[in-house]
């Protein structure tokens, strides 16, 4: 979901929401887009991906993986973000 440049990573994740429509866009390590400043690319993706996830609402499905103590600090990044999934599952 991330790109390399600036600017690049709403458009590289708008290519995989695009792509998922109709199925599963599946993040695993999501946690990985929690690190970093407020500023960085991972904050970028997110922001695409809850507007996305809210504008086409049924059009697809979003499921994010990784180790629960880093996911929380994932869901915890943006306020809108944990209210997003109505279903978590833990796996031991």
């Amino acid at each position: 979901l991330v790109a390399s440049f600036v600017g690049q990573t709403a458009n590289k994740t708008m290519e995989a929401i695009n792509a998922a429509e109709g199925g599963v866009l599946f993040i695993d390590e999501a946690y990985a887009l929690a690190s970093g400043s407020d500023n960085d690319f991972g904050k970028e993706a997110v922001e695409t991906l809850l507007k996305q996830m809210e504008d086409r609402r049924g059009r697809f499905v979003v499921i994010v993986a990784g180790y629960t103590d880093n996911m929380n600090v994932f869901l915890e990044m943006n306020p809108g973000l944990k209210s997003r999934f109505d279903r978590v599952i833990h796996f031991n």
